[in-house]
């Protein structure tokens, strides 16, 4: 896992790759009747995933190379409620 210095880039990389997800994502989903919902399902699966990593990378949790997100979750830092 990166530093505390190389954790934001390393972060902001995943995060960018969920967006490239969910604009696939929506873009399918325009066709309409046509849309492959399997397709699109997928992309918001592997957005969520990329979310998870790349909050996991800021908080400096180590994570499978998965693509479980029940395994990630498990995985999660818990964050202390202020």
């Amino acid at each position: 896992m990166p530093g505390t210095d190389e954790a934001i880039p390393v972060a902001a990389e995943w995060f960018e790759k969920a967006e490239h997800n969910l604009k696939a994502a929506a873009y399918l989903l325009k066709m309409k009747g046509e849309c492959p919902t399997d397709t699109v399902c997928f992309h918001a699966q592997q957005a969520v995933e990329k979310y998870l990593k790349a909050w996991m990378v800021v908080r400096g949790a180590e994570f499978p190379k998965t693509h479980d997100i029940e395994a990630l979750l498990a995985k999660m830092p818990r964050t202390v409620a202020v």
